[in-house]
């Protein structure tokens, strides 16, 4: 720590290179000593790929790891990143609270005559309106043109609604 109540900056974590503007907000080692960054874009994995919070659906985190699952048609269905962290450094706390601040509009819809969707309207940095996703419940076909009918106006009526 240093005089401030402040961790040192590994190495590992000042050579992450981050865009012009990005902030780091939170980092953490993993146990085999890569950085993982929150930045106020995204979150900095091992190996230098970056995934932007409003295409992450959830985070999961049991001590020693954290799990990021990625934004997919179907819910749950997505890529999913994990690291084991040997120190966790309050980085899983502030990318939960990153990813819940990229969700501008929120609202599940029960589909005819079965299945369900979720209409999302995230964040993205540097833009006015919301960018929206439509995601399946696991059980519902998105393939099938009378579900997929019954998104498109439920997700039309929510931009037209929220902007």
């Amino acid at each position: 720590m240093s005089r401030f109540g402040r961790r040192k900056l590994p190495a590992a974590v000042s050579d992450v290179s981050l865009e012009a503007g990005e902030r780091r907000l939170a980092w953490a080692l993993t146990v085999t000593g890569e950085a993982v960054v929150a930045t106020d874009l995204g979150l900095r994995l091992p190996g230098g790929s970056r995934i932007d919070w409003p295409d992450v659906e959830r985070v999961s985190w049991q001590r020693p790891q954290l799990i990021v699952f990625g934004i997919a048609p179907v819910a749950g269905t997505g890529s999913q990143q994990q690291v084991e962290l040997a120190d966790d450094g309050g980085l899983p706390e502030v990318v939960r609270s990153q990813v819940t601040a990229s969700i501008g509009w929120s609202r599940h819809h029960r589909l005819q005559p079965a299945g369900g969707v979720r209409i999302v309207g995230r964040r993205r940095p540097g833009r006015e309106l919301l960018d929206w996703q439509v995601v399946y419940d696991p059980d519902t076909d998105p393939a099938d043109a009378e579900r997929r009918e019954q998104a498109e106006a439920l997700l039309l009526d929510a931009r037209r609604t929220i902007g």
